[in-house]
Formats: C-alpha cells, structure tokens, sequence
C-alpha cells in the first residue's frame, strides 16, 4: 500500500496562509475548499446548513461527532442547538483556527481533537456523527474503514450524516490542483453516489439522499463552475449577497423544481449537465429491540370510523388477511367514534368473525384524536400503528412501518400523491402553515405513523381529540429527544363516501388543539 499524502491538510495550510498575508479576518466556512469567490462559498455555507437544518431533528441532549471537522464550520453551527460537539481533524492548522473561531462565538460545549477519522477511538456513543468532504480525500479502500468506524462509535438510533461531491453518473472523477512547483497539492475524487450508498447500507440504514442545494443553472453557463465564476466578483458579487437570504428560504422549492425538470426529457435540456454535485447522505443505525412478552402481540393496529358502513367491513377484511400474512401476533382494535349509521354493527359481526378483532364504541363523536387514545389505551401491542376506515391507506404499509421500527421513536407517512378537492387542499395547507407558526417546526400532510407502546404512555396527548393529535404526538416526542422517522406512501382513494374533517366542528377542533401546543 502506498503512502498517501495528506492533500486536504496541505491546502488548507496553504489558504490560512494566504489569509494571513492577506490580513484577512477567516471564517471556518471560507477554509477547506477549492471555489475561489467568497460570496459563492458563503452562499452555498447558508444552503447547507438551512437544508440540514430541514432534515435533523436537532435537540438539547443530542452529543454531535464531527469527523474531519477542520476549523468547525459546522460544528460551531451546531453547538448552540444540541449538548456537546467533538470536532476531530487531523490537521492541527485547522484545529487552532477553530478554536479562535469558537472562543469568538463564546461557544463553550465544542471540543477539538487532534486525531485521524480513521483511528479515532473513544468509549462515548453519539447521536449524530457528520462527515462533510472528507471521504473525497481518502482512498477506496479507506471508505469502508470509515463508514465501520461510523457504525461503531453511533449509539442505537444515532445517525449519520454524510455530505460528499459526487459524480452524477457511473464515473469517478479526480479534481487535482498544481502549485508553483507544478506538483499536485489538492486532490479530491469524486466518486458515483452509489459508492457512498452501498457502503453506508452495510451496517445502517439510508433514510434520506439529495443533493444539498439546488442547481438551477442554464445551459449556457457551462455548469457549476463556470456559473460561480461568473457570480465570483463585481456587481454580480454583490447582487449574490443581496439575495442571498430570500435564496436560502426558496431552495426547497427550488430543488423540487430541478428534479421535475432534469427528469423531463425535453426540458431538462434549458439546465446545464452537472457532472459533479454535493449531495447529502443521512444513515441510521437500528436501536435495540426490548424483550416482549411471551405471550403478548407484537402489533396493535387501531381502525377508527365514522360513518364508514360503506368501507368498513372490506378495509378491515384486508387488513387482517395482510396481518396474517406474516407469523408475528397482531391484534386489530376497532374504534366507532359516534356513527349514526350500521357502522357499530358492522364491528360487532367483524368481533364475531375475527378472535384477533375487538371493538370500542364511543356514544357520541369526539373526534379522531379521542377515537385514536381510546384505542391506543386499549393496545396491547409492543408497537401501535393505525388506519382510517375508509381504504385510504394500504393495510401493507402497517409492515412496511414496522420492518423500520428500530430506526426512530415514531416511523411516520407522508404522502407522496393524494389527489385531495380544492377546499381540503386550501384547509390543509393553511393548517400546515399554522402549525410552523406556532410550534416552529415544518409541518406535511401525514397519513398514519407507528410507534411503540411505552413511547405512547410516556409522550401520548391525554386530552386532544381532534386531528392535531397525532401531529402534538410527534411534537412532544421531538421535544424529549426521540427521532421521527419519515416514509412516504401513495393515498388511495375513498372505497365509498366522503371525508368527515372537512366541517365547522372537526375545523374547530383543530384550531383548538393546535392552540394547546407549545412553540418549540
């Protein structure tokens, strides 16, 4: 094996150098990287901690590994929203200059280590561990070595969060830069997105996978490189730096609009081919499954109605030949909140039927969030899980939640398509927005959502018995540190009937519960 320089150490020596001679005041973001424009550096610094911001669930307790950290770009980002950051870096240059920067910030709960990502070893346990272009700069067969070390030091449930250029087909690309001398003193590879995919998936697994900002650059711009040369200084500098902030807050938007173009193959022709991107890679590593009862069900699943005679009996019907499909024991908890129709003797003919069914009947109709507590309490189970009535949601999906049970506190939905009438579309998204506004976290249209027993007795709502049960569920379990775990899934249509939240009384509901919830 051949002696590998450390390239990533030596450009970064030479760029604190040049600031140095410069007079320049450094931030940690304007270290470690190639782009010669600092608003562009800055910019894409903004993105990325903005769209990392979307997908941790960041927390007060959380212990945070940066590997290969350098001077904390990330990490003194980190520090304020989480309990403690370890930066190790193998270049001390770097390290000091973090330590300048976090003593600047008056940030306290950072710790740097002067060690190799590769050999360091310690007896703590994180909860998330970043890696943000260091694999670049190591060998192949250094990858696996890294992602081992990864699994190792993450705690059950911890996270890892892998932020590398990538080639965007099946080629690996090497970007070398000569000094004066003519010899190579940065080299960094960029390897097909696969690479990181199949090696993290040994031991963990991949929850999320996008490139981290969006790259909506014409065709005449040549590409990534040729674009930010053109923004790098000058009035355009300037304008950059202007729009910077309404930029930031538009690039979801915007990343959804270049994946719809560059899948569209005629207009994927207006972008210009990025052969290289950066993208974000979020891993997880499965929690250890506590012991169940003997003779207990693994699984309870809730079905809840209301004046649903019409779908009843064949969602339920479906759902327990899918139950059976597997050779776990599952128990199925029928809800009636209040029907004024057959659908309470609907119920008791499925109880008759099924000794795995039973039935709870509400004498008048309290809502959903009051139809799910009072079959949540009725559970059994060692995980719950729950479906409407009306056919809306596949009985799969119950297994397809619970195959990821180890992977977070709540294994959640969300709809990928649900093709809803205007008026709950105008409702929902109105509700969503209200829900950021009061409780600072982004709210999406969700289906149903699996979670253990104990994390129900512990974080349940007692006394909400709208829709926004469900959603202050997921809150409170944020809020004590528990991950949620996002799938998403297709809605179905209604088998019969119509939907029953959009009215005046389950509208206020809502509004009412949504009140009760506290801001994050």
């Amino acid at each position: 094996m051949t002696e590998r320089r450390d390239y990533r150490d030596f450009w970064n020596r030479r760029t604190l150098d040049c600031f140095a001679q410069d007079g320049a005041a450094v931030e940690p973001a304007e270290l470690g990287t190639v782009t010669s424009g600092r608003s562009i550096v800055r910019l894409r610094d903004q993105l990325e901690k903005a769209h990392l911001a979307n997908i941790l669930q960041l927390h007060r307790e959380m212990t945070v590994l940066d590997l290969g950290g350098g001077a904390g770009r990330l990490a003194l980002w980190l520090a304020p929203q989480v309990s403690h950051v370890t930066v190790v870096d193998s270049s001390q240059a770097l390290l000091d200059a973090g330590r300048v920067a976090s003593r600047k910030a008056e940030v306290s709960n950072v710790t740097f280590v002067h060690a190799s990502a590769l050999s360091f070893t310690t007896e703590k346990r994180f909860d998330l561990i970043v890696v943000a272009g260091l694999a670049a700069h190591l060998r192949d067969d250094e990858i696996p070595k890294l992602f081992d070390t990864c699994a190792t030091l993450l705690r059950g449930g911890g996270r890892l969060v892998v932020k590398e250029p990538v080639s965007t087909d099946l080629t690996s690309r090497a970007d070398e830069r000569a000094g004066a001398s003519g010899e190579v003193e940065y080299r960094a590879l960029f390897r097909p997105r696969s690479v990181y995919e199949r090696e993290g998936t040994r031991k963990l697994a991949l929850l999320y996978h996008a490139p981290t900002c969006a790259h909506l650059i014409p065709w005449f711009a040549g590409g990534t490189n040729e674009a930010a040369d053109r923004v790098s200084e000058g009035w355009a500098s300037v304008a950059l730096q202007v729009i910077t902030p309404l930029w930031v807050s538009a690039d979801p938007s915007l990343r959804q609009i270049e994946r719809v173009v560059r899948g569209h193959h005629v207009m994927s022709r207006v972008l210009a081919r990025v052969p290289v991107l950066q993208d974000f890679f979020v891993f997880a590593k499965p929690r250890t499954e506590a012991l169940r009862a003997p003779d207990g069900p693994a699984l309870s699943v809730v079905v809840i109605a209301f004046n649903e005679e019409e779908c009843l009996e064949r969602t339920v019907e479906d759902l327990v030949t899918t139950l059976r499909g597997r050779p776990l024991k599952s128990e199925v908890i029928l809800v009636d909140d209040g029907s004024s129709d057959a659908s309470p003797e609907i119920m008791q003919a499925l109880v008759h039927r099924h000794p795995e069914v039973t039935a709870r009947f509400m004498r008048e109709n309290r809502g959903i969030g009051a139809a799910l507590r009072s079959g949540f309490g009725a559970a059994t189970g060692q995980y719950l899980s729950w479906i409407p009535a009306d056919g809306q949601i596949k009985p799969q999906v119950i297994w397809d939640l619970y195959d990821r049970r180890l992977l977070g506190g709540i294994i959640t939905t969300v709809y990928r398509t649900r093709n809803d009438h205007w008026l709950r579309t105008v409702v929902s998204n109105s509700l969503n927005a209200l829900i950021w506004l009061r409780t600072g976290t982004p709210a999406k249209s969700g289906g149903n959502y699996l979670l253990s027993k104990e994390l129900w007795d512990s974080h349940g709502p007692r006394d909400e018995n709208s829709m926004m049960m469900s959603t202050a569920l997921r809150h409170r379990a944020r809020e004590a540190g528990e991950t949620i775990v996002e799938v998403e899934i297709d809605c179905q249509e209604r088998i019969a009937g119509r939907s029953k939240v959009l009215n005046t009384k389950a509208i206020g509901r809502t509004l009412r519960g949504l009140g009760q919830m506290g801001r994050r």
